[in-house]
């Protein structure tokens, strides 16, 4: 991996946007040197490529603690509103697969109301890749995973941390289980003892035992009140069945007396009654027609005859009138012929005519007279009506005489019914039977309804039951769930233990003669240390002289102590055989003059294939500066003009641009 450039963009002290080009000039200088005074922003740099790379997990110095909106609120320049905003561009190339593959993360924020937005983008070879913008977080740990980015990318502080033996176990601990992936190992057996917590404190609680217990109790009581009620309900059952059966024996009893007869008493009494008001309406009516036209049936031949006499006595009398008048009228008609001289046989004929009618009404009115009666209409009238007198007389005659009969039958029908009086004792029988068996009826029914209540509160007393049992068997298996858990938790923690030890060991043979090698060269006093070697229970280094003593860290001086420091993290980063660059922010702190010139002769031209060194002008002084310039291939000046309260780069060291 090689840092090619860093792109600032209002962030710290850095007003507007400031580049640099970090690629090393060739392999044979792969020191890059940023010169810049306190506050300049030397930190701010270490600081930007940790937060391009990491984000919100970035080990900054400068976070501490608070939110992660507070820190890039407090990154934006002070120049500048936040709502503008800061970013950071990193640029590097990484090998992957032999191939070289251009990467290049852009992380810019600014104010979005009371929080702060942040954006990534992250393009490969010059074009976005969505995918692996989403998840660069994962992705960033394939090229410098962050648990061991503190060996190469550090500063002062952490020398001066590590320099302490006693406050170095810690660090040591932490690199080496991130170099050997222990840390994974470590928060496994984390969350094993907070599982193992979690499932000691599972069993089956009292509480829920007794809501078990009452629930079966509840169960119990309400299934022995179904069965009494049950019981009762069979009962009233057969109670009915007694009273049907007394019912069946009096209706029985009561029909063989003739009760069904006697139902029937009233309406043969109403019937009786009405065939004889109907027979009186009719012998009525046959009185009515009595004192009519009905006698004259007697005669009816009699004024047929006199109704025919009386009309032959009227035409004799109209032709006795008639003939008079005819005999001169019928004399005037043959003379007027005669004198018309019509034919005589015309006339002849005529006159025979008119003769033999007055003749034949002659005959006529010769007729005696006998009824004395001119008009003959009032018998014609009673021989007309009489028919129809006797049709409907005849009617009345054969409705009656049917009355008659079936009023004699209906008679005798009342005549055999028994007496109600006779027959009082078995319908009181009956009734009582009835009686008895609709209270029979209405016990069963209450019965009936009393043990479908309980029944269906037993039903729900029942599923009360099952759900606590299930719940109880839920927590049984959980709490046997747990002990089995925890069992197997405490197993694979001795086994992750003897794990963590056994490739502790296996690997901190190879990394302490990395820290002695690297010590060695750093070391003036080649023969003053002669084994290094770490604990692999307390991590302590411990170092050991060419026979064998061990020397004490108070034995040193602060420069060995600060050597010996960065010789850890050399050694340490050239175990985890990862190609990454050295970042030191500060580097020389301080150390004297001949530790120094170890450091910059014998650590920083080898540290790594880039080594970025962030310094003051009085660590890398001038003369340091020429002792280290034949393996520097760029370097740079932070210049913070007071008067615009911001940071620009500039090529070249303190001296270059004054030369």
């Amino acid at each position: 991996m090689i840092l090619d450039e860093l792109t600032l963009r209002n962030f710290g002290t850095f007003a507007g946007k400031q580049t640099l080009n970090l690629t090393p000039a060739s392999a044979k200088k792969p020191v890059i040197v940023i010169g810049g005074l306190n506050g300049a922003g030397k930190t701010t740099i270490l600081e930007a490529i940790l937060l391009a790379l990491y984000g919100s997990l970035a080990p900054v110095s400068g976070r501490r603690s608070g939110s992660y909106d507070n820190y890039l609120r407090a990154l934006i320049h002070h120049g500048v509103p936040h709502a503008e905003g800061a970013g950071v561009e990193l640029a590097f190339t990484a090998y992957q697969q032999g191939s070289a593959r251009e990467y290049r993360i852009r992380r810019s924020w600014m104010a979005s109301g009371a929080s702060m937005r942040e954006i990534l983008d992250v393009l490969v070879d010059g074009r976005h890749d969505a995918a692996l913008t989403t998840t660069w977080s994962e992705h960033v740990e394939t090229f410098l995973p962050r648990g061991i980015a503190g060996l190469f990318f550090f500063d002062g502080e952490q020398i001066e941390a590590l320099a302490d033996l006693e406050r170095s176990r810690q660090v040591v601990h932490t690199a080496l289980d991130a170099l050997l992936g222990l840390d994974l190992v470590q928060r496994l057996t984390t969350d094993l003892a907070v599982l193992r917590r979690r499932h000691r404190s599972q069993q089956v609680p009292d509480e829920l035992r007794h809501e078990l217990e009452e629930k079966q109790r509840v169960a119990t009581a309400l299934r022995q009140s179904e069965e009494s009620a049950f019981a009762a309900l069979a009962a009233k059952r057969l109670d009915i069945e007694r009273a049907e059966k007394r019912l069946f024996e009096a209706t029985e009893a009561y029909r063989s007396a003739g009760g069904d007869l006697l139902q029937k008493r009233d309406g043969a009494e109403a019937s009786v009654k009405a065939l004889r008001n109907e027979l009186d309406r009719l012998e009525e009516e046959l009185r009515d027609e009595a004192g009519d036209l009905a006698p004259l049936l007697q005669v009816s031949s009699q004024l047929a005859a006199l109704a025919d006499q009386a009309r032959r006595e009227a035409a004799a009398a109209r032709n006795r009138v008639a003939i008079d008048v005819m005999s001169e009228r019928d004399d005037t008609i043959l003379a007027k012929l005669r004198e018309g001289k019509t034919r005589a046989a015309l006339i002849a004929s005529l006159e025979s005519f008119l003769l033999e009618d007055r003749q034949v009404r002659q005959q006529s009115a010769d007729e005696v007279a006998i009824t004395g009666v001119g008009d003959a209409a009032p018998f014609e009238a009673l021989t007309t009506a009489l028919p129809t007198v006797e049709r409907r007389l005849r009617a009345l005659v054969l409705r009656r005489d049917a009355l008659r009969i079936e009023l004699d039958q209906a008679d005798r029908l009342l005549v055999a019914m028994p007496d109600p009086e006779r027959l009082a004792p078995l319908v009181k029988q009956r009734d009582e039977a009835s009686d008895d068996l609709i209270r029979a009826q209405a016990a069963v029914a209450h019965a009936d309804e009393l043990h479908a209540s309980i029944r269906n509160e037993r039903g729900r007393a029942d599923a009360a039951h099952d759900s606590a049992l299930n719940k109880a068997a839920h927590a049984n298996l959980e709490a046997d769930d747990g002990r089995r858990i925890v069992d197997h938790a405490d197993r694979v923690r001795e086994t992750l233990e003897k794990l963590r030890t056994a490739a502790t060991r296996r690997h901190l043979t190879r990394i302490s003669e990395l820290i002695l090698e690297a010590l060695k060269r750093l070391m003036r006093k080649d023969a003053l240390i002669s084994a290094v070697s770490i604990d692999p229970e307390t991590y302590s280094v411990e170092l050991a002289r060419p026979d064998g003593s061990q020397i004490h860290a108070e034995q040193l001086s602060a420069g060995e102590r600060q050597l010996l420091a960065v010789a850890l993290l050399w050694g340490l980063a050239r175990a985890a055989g990862q190609p990454l660059p050295v970042v030191v922010d500060t580097p020389l702190g301080r150390l004297d003059r001949t530790h120094r010139e170890h450091l910059l002769s014998r650590y920083f031209p080898h540290a790594s294939h880039q080594v970025l060194l962030l310094s003051t002008d009085t660590e890398i002084d001038a003369e340091s500066y020429k002792q280290l310039h034949p393996h520097i291939g760029r370097s740079y000046r932070l210049v913070f003009d007071s008067s615009t309260n911001g940071t620009t780069v500039v090529p070249g060291y303190f001296w270059e641009g004054d030369n």
